[in-house]
């Protein structure tokens, strides 16, 4: 009897010096969530090894995640494709507040955890969440991706989400000789712009699908795309849209856009942003952004601050060309709504470029354009004759593209969320929360 107490003793001691030779660590991710529809996070598993500590032993499938103290359903994505947990894989999962990620240096079990999602068809690949009453979207084989339902509502709500536009002089010799040739322009679809490399439709998890795709062009030799599209059972769809020159390139428009947004479903929705940091139709005409569209009619208050409100069908009588909005500052959020549905499709940045001070430098790189039913966010460089007109733009570079050179890659991060209002007030309170809610995600 003793000989066995002390066998126990000693089998105990074993198992308490395997759990003390067991090391955890964790990383808190901070945000803040106020609309009550939770927030999708997502983190590239190099970064989460950098903030872990590169030189943990750290085994995946110890894993886990904790909101409020409880452990919530997480997957991770093999987004790079290379068949195995690695650097560019990513971790996901949707919080109602500040979480924290905790992993092992010793092998756990993994969990195993239900799909929030049904998946049928191949072209297109047609995915329901089972979280958000009728948030359907479709994959078709280019791998641009659509809103086709959300409620009780099936129709086009959102159409080719992350299409890339894209002009300039493919033929250009300008470092030889000064000439850049002819002006091409395309988008993805366009005979000539993009050829499909590719799409990969990741396996369904509780939190999100997965969709890589990727393009390249022949014309401009080098311009290289790669599409990463998130779409969370929360009725949000995350893009990563990396563009890449491998090559030299004079460009003059390069610009992510969503097409079809609510147009479709109802021609009289609405057009709610923010008032534009920087609108250079105003700057030419000596008034603030504000002003230029008070006289248009284009201005309401909610909560005591002004935000822009007009029909999207309406340009607005430019001051000159025809889009409704062009040379303009990239905001944190833009959205359209149908009042007549209740329902809306926000475009939310996760970062807001700050707007440099030299025209030049800012025209060059993110600003926004709505034309043609299109949310256009990126390079555009074509300048009007009405510049040297006025004091304000006299001395912009007339016209002058972005000399592109081998490496250098722009990235539009951006997250498309579908939602019900009561009405244009509340539609602009959920797009500028949501976009507040999306964006304070950051690891601590």
């Amino acid at each position: 009897m003793h000989r066995l107490a002390t066998l126990v003793l000693a089998v105990l001691a074993l198992g308490l010096t395997g759990l003390a030779l067991a090391e955890t660590r964790s990383l808190d991710i901070d945000l803040t969530a106020t609309t009550g529809r939770p927030v999708p996070v997502s983190v590239d598993l190099l970064t989460l090894r950098n903030h872990i500590g590169a030189e943990f032993p750290m085994d995946w499938s110890s894993v886990r995640v904790l909101v409020g103290g409880e452990r919530v359903p997480y997957q991770i994505d093999d987004v790079d494709g290379n068949g195995r947990v690695s650097a560019g894989d990513e971790l996901s999962f949707l919080a109602s507040g500040p979480a924290v990620i905790e992993i092992d240096d010793a092998a756990g079990t993994p969990d195993a955890f239900d799909s929030a999602f049904t998946i049928e068809g191949t072209d297109p690949v047609v995915v329901r969440s089972t979280l958000m009453p009728g948030f359907t979207v479709e994959v078709p084989e280019n791998g641009l991706v659509r809103v086709v339902a959300y409620g009780d509502t099936e129709t086009m709500l959102a159409n080719e989400i992350g299409i890339l536009r894209f002009s300039g002089f493919p033929e250009s010799t300008y470092w030889a000789d000064g000439q850049l040739g002819p002006h091409e322009e395309y988008t993805n679809l366009e005979e000539g712009g993009m050829r499909h490399v590719g799409t990969t439709v990741l396996d369904a998890g509780p939190a999100r699908v997965t969709v890589v795709a990727e393009y390249a062009s022949d014309r401009f030799v080098g311009l290289t795309q790669r599409l990463v599209t998130r779409v969370y059972a929360t009725g949000d769809i995350e893009i990563s849209n990396d563009v890449t020159l491998r090559g030299y390139a004079d460009i003059m428009k390069l610009q992510s856009m969503a097409t079809g947004v609510m147009s479709q479903a109802d021609p009289e929705s609405l057009h709610l942003m923010p008032v534009f940091r920087r609108l250079i139709w105003a700057d030419q005409l000596e008034v603030t952004a504000e002003e230029y569209f008070a006289e248009r009619d284009a201005v309401t208050t909610v909560d005591g601050t002004p935000y822009l409100a007009f029909r999207a069908d309406d340009n607005l009588n430019p001051l000159y060309w025809g889009a409704t909005y062009i040379f303009a500052s990239a905001e944190p959020w833009r959205a359209n709504y149908s009042p007549s549905l209740g329902i809306g499709v926000a475009e939310l940045a996760h970062t807001t470029p700050a707007i440099d001070e030299d025209y030049d430098a800012w025209l060059s790189g993110n600003t926004w354009v709505f034309e043609s039913q299109e949310f256009r966010s990126g390079v555009f460089k074509w300048t009007a004759g009405e510049f040297e007109a006025y004091e304000a733009t006299a001395s912009i570079t007339p016209s002058d593209a972005n000399h592109f050179l081998p490496g250098n890659t722009m990235r539009f991060h951006l997250t498309y969320s579908v939602f019900d209002a009561a009405d244009a007030d509340d539609a602009i309170r959920f797009a500028r929360d949501r976009q507040a809610e999306i964006a304070s995600a950051a690891l601590e």
